[in-house]
């Protein structure tokens, strides 16, 4: 689109497109799985770019649509350090004021080419318990609050003060095991404590109880929504505890032992709630554990770049927007990926083939043939697909959406 600048008023332009590409594929870029398809990027004029890949990739678009683009000058003359807490984009806000671990504060930009928003200050506000968040919701002091408990949905909708607003999401909750022992020896790294762990654990209870029934069944990790999804591949570990049991004495398992259990905050709804239960469950069935729920960005590091999984790690995974297996598969189980704890040579092969060919039956059969593998060997215990739970100041016309980005441009006010 011609005509467009960064905050700073330097052009969008393909040398920034190039630029930001390019930075993207270095092997120590976190975000380097999004652009790791591209071999080279050629400019052909201001406004046109050429983007050589190393193979066909059927995700293309989707994959671009989800990578934020960097103004060139800014970024070399500011260095890393400056853009890592300053920002300078193209999109209807600007950036104000950051004040770490107390607020964001964003002013509309009057100049947006899609047109001036409605809204003209967005404050962000980092509150860790979900208790103060609701509190401050129903007191008027916020006006949305991103991801309400499913069993706390009563009293904001009876509050008079808001509403809710729900929307099936992309994002997957599941158990992943340290099938490849990166973390270290342990126990999951045999398949029957695998197979064991899932037939412990009650899925549709969990979602009955833990989400109220917010949520969908998933199969092989994948949402329903995803295209490669086996609806076939549901439930291939159904509630057993005695089954449980006897796998774990068929395997040895050192019951003395506790596993290391942990989660995190932000993106799961209920963690608390819910990596308790799960302890509950493996509980009864003698397998102790140390549980620990995160409520800090280092998680993903202590993941990705350290490789510190523990010995199982309740995830949530929301395919940035992307509608396709490629989206999650990829990342957390190809080999050499950042989040991936249990790998084969067969996986490896299948899922490069699967983004290396336009022929979507082809496709297709070839996530069935993963999402098989994974249900095989017990590499994931498949939870559920949330929904989109956003708790809304009754002030505010807006509505929860299904990629969970918050556009707050297309918010407004009642009058």
């Amino acid at each position: 689109r011609k005509g467009i600048k960064f905050d700073n008023g330097e052009p969008f332009n393909a040398e920034c497109v190039k630029f930001t590409i390019e930075r993207g594929l270095d092997p120590k870029c976190p975000q380097r799985p999004t652009v790791s398809w591209i071999k080279e990027v050629k400019v052909i004029d201001d406004y046109t770019v050429r983007l050589i890949t190393h193979t066909p990739y059927p995700v293309a678009l989707e994959r671009l649509a989800n990578y934020q683009m960097l103004p060139v000058k800014w970024v070399k003359e500011k260095g890393v350090d400056f853009i890592a807490t300053n920002a300078n984009g193209t999109g209807p806000y600007r950036l104000k004021e950051w004040k770490r671990g107390v607020h964001i504060i964003l002013e509309a930009k009057e100049n947006y080419w899609k047109g001036a928003p409605a809204i003209k200050t967005i404050i962000y506000r980092p509150i860790k318990e979900i208790a103060t968040q609701i509190s401050e919701l129903l007191t008027g002091g916020i006006d949305i609050v991103r991801d309400i408990p499913p069993d706390q949905i009563p009293l904001v909708e009876n509050s008079g003060i808001a509403r809710i607003s729900k929307a099936p999401t992309l994002r997957v909750v599941y158990l992943l095991f340290d099938a490849d022992g990166r973390a270290g020896k342990s126990p999951v790294q045999n398949l029957k404590v695998r197979q064991a762990i899932s037939h412990a654990i009650d899925v549709d209870t969990i979602i009955k109880t833990v989400m109220t029934g917010n949520a969908t069944k998933t199969a092989a990790v994948l949402n329903p929504q995803h295209f490669g999804y086996d609806k076939s591949l549901e439930n291939p570990y159904p509630y057993n505890p005695e089954k449980a049991r006897q796998l774990l004495k068929e395997a040895n398992f050192p019951f003395d032992q506790p596993l290391r259990l942990v989660t995190y905050t932000g993106s799961i709804q209920n963690p608390r709630a819910l990596i308790e239960a799960v302890a509950g469950y493996l509980a009864k069935v003698g397998i102790k554990t140390n549980v620990n729920v995160y409520t800090d960005i280092g998680m993903w590091d202590r993941l990705g770049r350290e490789g510190k999984q523990n010995d199982m790690s309740i995830h949530s995974w929301g395919s940035g927007g992307v509608y396709d297996a490629d989206a999650l598969y990829y990342s957390y189980f190809r080999s050499g990926q950042a989040y991936c704890y249990g790998s084969s040579p067969e996986m490896d092969k299948w899922l490069d083939q699967a983004r290396s060919t336009l022929d979507q039956n082809l496709r297709k059969k070839l996530y069935y043939q993963v999402g098989k593998y994974i249900n095989d060997h017990a590499l994931a215990v498949s939870f559920y697909a949330q929904h989109a739970i956003l708790g809304i100041n009754k002030r505010v016309i807006y509505e929860a959406p299904p990629d969970e980005f918050l556009r707050t441009f297309e918010a407004q006010l009642k009058e």
